[in-house]
């Protein structure tokens, strides 16, 4: 069941989807998320050569606290770039062996044809281009593929929302942000005055425009 947490929450004026990625195109995988986060100690400890207990220990210190973005933890530790923490990272774990084709998530974007879309995510563009083609999805469906690769920086920070609205040259609220993490995803495209989608929740969200079930239900919100 969609949940509307406004009443006139002007979806007919939507033009521009962006679509977080990890968790968002895909279920999110418990499986996945264990490797990722083995990913992230592994770069750290090949840096500082620390043992798995303090790397550990440091992480959860940076992450969540001073920022929300685990990718950005990584690199305040090591004293790295934040696109080069991401580089790193993704060597140490591969999302396709927990895809495949998807019917549904193909038939969506069939559904959504008329719409402009871009992938606006923490991970690293080759890699998620890759994916896509596990999914089913070309990467030709998105107009850019916008990580920290080009302009430097992980969501939560506004630079990669703003970078869109200068590419599109369209007023925010033309745009719909879709992705599962309301403080990473959703709520600084709602400080912009982008609508906000929030997926794979059936508890109501206190940030979102709206809150589904499912992303293959995206298509509903935009009748």
């Amino acid at each position: 069941m969609i949940q509307r947490e406004t009443m006139d929450t002007g979806f007919t004026n939507v033009k521009v989807l962006i679509w977080d990625f990890d968790g968002t195109l895909y279920k999110p995988n418990r499986q996945l998320w264990h490797d990722v986060r083995k990913a992230e100690y592994k770069t750290i400890a090949r840096h500082t050569h620390w043992p798995r207990q303090k790397v550990i220990a440091e992480f959860e210190k940076i992450y969540k606290t001073i920022t929300p973005s685990a990718t950005e933890a990584v690199a305040y530790i090591c004293k790295m770039k934040t696109e080069e923490a991401a580089l790193e990272m993704e060597t140490y774990y591969d999302r396709r062996p927990y895809v495949s084709r998807d019917r549904k998530l193909i038939a969506l974007f069939e559904k959504l044809a008329k719409f402009t879309h871009f992938i606006l995510a923490n991970g690293v563009a080759h890699r998620i281009a890759e994916t896509l083609a596990v999914l089913g999805i070309p990467k030709e469906t998105f107009e850019a593929i916008i990580t920290s690769e080009i302009v430097g920086v992980n969501k939560p920070h506004e630079k990669g929302f703003r970078y869109i609205l200068e590419k599109t040259q369209l007023p925010p609220a033309t745009h719909l942000m879709i992705g599962d993490r309301q403080g990473v995803d959703l709520a600084p495209a709602k400080a912009l005055g982008m609508k906000t989608c929030l997926v794979w929740s059936k508890t109501k969200s206190v940030v979102a425009d709206i809150t589904i079930p499912s992303v293959y239900t995206v298509s509903e919100v935009l009748t």
